[in-house]
């Protein structure tokens, strides 16, 4: 009786356990890049609670929108833009063309490696 592997059978064996570490490999490459991403969702979401404070602590004539500018120092690759629409009692989603007690106010934050904008929404009142 023979004991042991032939060189085909090492060879085979080889050869799967190179599929299976590069199959597992691969999804922790995948997985470190969606980590990233989440990394970049989680400071564009802060950033988004910041501007839409800063909107709703301002008085209610002040609020307007602003046009896309990029954050500065470590924060460059980000850019915000604040959409202000006035809206109805009756339907707080559509802009309408005159002036009402009501303000929607839309912040958005771009990164390079978003695929859409991280945006907030808040409705400021005038209560005067």
């Amino acid at each position: 009786m023979k004991k042991g592997l032939t060189l085909v059978e090492v060879i085979i064996s080889i050869v799967l356990i190179a599929i299976i570490m590069y199959s597992s490999v691969q999804v922790f490459v995948s997985s470190g890049a969606k980590g990233a991403n989440v990394e970049v969702f989680s400071v564009a979401q802060s950033l988004a609670e910041n501007k839409l404070e800063g909107q709703l602590g301002r008085t209610f004539t002040s609020i307007s929108s602003e046009v896309q500018t990029a954050f500065s120092t470590d924060l460059s690759n980000y850019t915000y833009e604040i959409v202000v629409n006035y809206v109805s009692k009756e339907a707080l989603d559509a802009p309408v063309a005159y002036t009402t007690n009501y303000k929607k106010i839309t912040v958005l934050i771009r990164h390079p490696s978003l695929s859409r904008p991280t945006s907030l929404e808040s409705i400021r009142i005038d209560y005067s």
